[in-house]
């Protein structure tokens, strides 16, 4: 499960595996999406059809009574069976790695219909076997045909959907019409059967009916929220499956089950052979920090610009935190700064992927070679960032990261220390566990309880195994950002180096020194227009509580006084980006 290499495909066939993969009920509800209906003061579902369905015979004598009662739309039409209806849902759905279908519950539990999603290339789906059968309730399903694209757009990044239907079916075209669908192409259809049964295949000769090529823009037709957060995580089907499992059956033998897999594949993800779970990243600074053996006497550069945990982590041990400069573009920690700040008693450089963005490691690691220094990334906002091709995060003697409920992949609170040395692991996992001697309850030594639990852990895994699908949409909202304030020339944005990859955990911008209006009015005046901010880290070294002042650096300066976090959290419409941005510009 390596970083970066996830095509839109994999994705969409890792989404339709996992949603088909219940074979309890339990695990069925847990997958259903809920949704609602105008007029109806209780929920309905969509519910997955996977193993589970596969020998239930009232649903499938429901499925071939609704199909036996609109032959009409569809291209082929013979004789129902209960039997021939078992093996379609058997081999068209089941174990079609490749089709998604929902049945349709009303609140009485009662299945009405169903309508799913069929992968049509390697990065496109159409709308599939939509199908009403018995309801009372007035537009359930075109509420539920809404919840599944929302459902695409969200959990598979689709654009965009289509889907066919017989133009001879006019009530299925008015029905899509009504649902903002518009017709973009034709396909001509003759029949190659005999006898009573029908089966119209394409054809441009002998046409007796058509297909009804149909589209709808996703992207466009999302509104724009009222109120517009900073952030905000993306709680999928299988976080809750998950946490579900862990909080029922994660228990004795199986206390540590979940911590065990989100460990071996966060490792493998971010390129580390060891991966530890901790209760915060800023413990995971910590353990890093006392398994080098670094402490009073010691020094560690950090940059000026980044949350404060970076050199608290350093304070903890006695040592002592140097503040570097950043760079102008990146924000990221300055190399030439670093340098400048080198003495005889620095024993670390700890550089910070800000905001996702990534520091200059080539130069960093240069550094530290030639001075014979250790290298702890803080990596807190950076899971999934690349440099040259390689995740932020293991290319230094430890990585930390952070789930915190802000940033992309949230567990609440939480992170992860990664090494690819076996001793340094070997000594930070004692120092997490109170310094115990391995497998008894002999202490050797003080230690720390760092630790994540296993219900975290399990939301956790969760988020990371869909955590390419969210990096593409950070990215995405990145792009959006640069679409409408790239060529503004009051605003500047922080730069993501050629050689990496950047998840812009957050989009941000310097005010330019031209404007009469000050950071903090702007940021005021969009909240009342109902649009959320933060300023930027202001230098941390100004910070009253260390042990003697520090004259902040330049750029860290201006940076930490006119810029400004703008919206982006994972969930956030390309509509909602635009009225950002057009707030913003009106303002300055």
């Amino acid at each position: 499960m390596r970083s970066g290499i996830y095509s839109t495909e994999t994705q969409i066939l890792d989404v339709f595996h996992f949603m088909k993969s219940s074979r309890s009920l339990r695990e069925t509800q847990l997958r259903s999406i809920e949704f609602s209906v105008s007029g109806s003061d209780k929920p309905c579902y969509l519910v997955p059809m996977g193993a589970y369905f596969e020998d239930n015979s009232e649903v499938i004598a429901s499925m071939g009574r609704w199909r036996d009662s609109h032959q009409y739309a569809y291209p082929s039409r013979f004789e129902i069976t209960d039997t021939g209806t078992a093996k379609w849902l058997k081999s068209a759905v089941i174990d079609n790695d490749h089709r998604l279908l929902f049945l349709i519950q009303d609140p009485n539990g009662k299945y009405l219909g169903h309508l799913g999603l069929l992968k049509v290339g390697e990065d496109q789906c159409e709308i599939d076997n939509v199908l009403r059968g018995e309801s009372e309730i007035p537009g359930i399903v075109s509420r539920a045909l809404e919840v599944v694209e929302k459902f695409a757009y969200e959990e598979l990044g689709m654009e965009s959907l289509e889907l066919k239907v017989l133009e001879s079916n006019v009530h299925a075209i008015d029905f899509y019409l009504n649902n903002g669908y518009e017709t973009i192409d034709r396909i001509g259809l003759t029949n190659s059967a005999t006898g009573t049964e029908t089966n119209l295949v394409q054809s441009e000769t002998n046409v007796s009916d058509y297909f009804s090529i149909m589209q709808k823009n996703l992207r466009d037709t999302n509104t724009a929220q009222a109120e517009i957060l900073t952030a905000g995580p993306s709680i999928s089907n299988r976080e809750l499956t998950y946490v579900g499992d862990a909080t029922m059956s994660g228990w004795n033998h199986h206390h540590s089950d979940y911590i065990a897999k989100f460990q071996e594949q966060f490792a493998d993800y971010v390129g580390a052979r060891y991966a530890i779970a901790t209760s915060s990243c800023t413990g995971a600074l910590h353990l890093s920090l006392l398994a080098l053996g670094i402490g009073p006497g010691d020094e560690v550069i950090v940059p000026e610009v980044t949350w404060v945990a970076t050199a608290s982590a350093v304070r903890y041990t006695g040592a002592t935190p140097v503040f570097a400069d950043v760079d102008p573009l990146t924000w990221c920690i300055d190399p030439k700064s670093v340098e400048q700040k080198i003495t005889k008693h620095t024993k670390a450089i700890m550089p910070v992927h800000l905001y996702g963005f990534a520091a200059d490691m080539g130069a960093i690691a240069k550094l530290a070679k030639e001075h014979n220094l250790f290298i702890v990334e803080d990596a807190a906002p950076a899971i999934g960032t690349m440099i040259d091709g390689v995740p932020a995060g293991s290319l230094g003697d430890f990585g930390a990261y952070s789930f915190q409920g802000a940033k992309m992949l949230v567990t609440g609170e939480g992170g992860m220390l990664v090494t690819s040395d076996p001793d340094l692991y070997e000594r930070a996992r004692k120092i997490q566990d109170h310094g115990r001697k391995p497998g008894t309850f002999w202490i050797e030594e003080l230690g720390y309880k760092y630790k994540m639990n296993n219900i975290t852990a399990a939301l956790g895994l969760a988020q990371l195994e869909r955590s390419e699908r969210q990096i593409d949409q950070k990215r995405r909202i990145a792009s959006w950002y640069r679409e409408f304030l790239g060529s503004h020339k009051s605003l500047s944005m922080q730069h993501e180096s050629s050689n990496s990859r950047s998840i812009h955990w957050f989009n941000s911008v310097t005010l330019g020194d031209n404007l009469n209006i000050s950071r903090d009015e702007v940021m005021e005046k969009l909240k009342a227009d109902g649009i959320d901010t933060r300023p930027v880290f202001p230098p941390i070294s100004q910070y009253p509580f260390w042990d003697r002042t520090h004259v902040p650096g330049a750029v860290a300066t201006q940076v930490g006084a006119n810029s400004i976090n703008l919206p982006s959290g994972v969930k956030l419409s390309k509509a909602s980006i635009e009225r950002v941005c057009e707030s913003l510009v009106n303002l300055i």
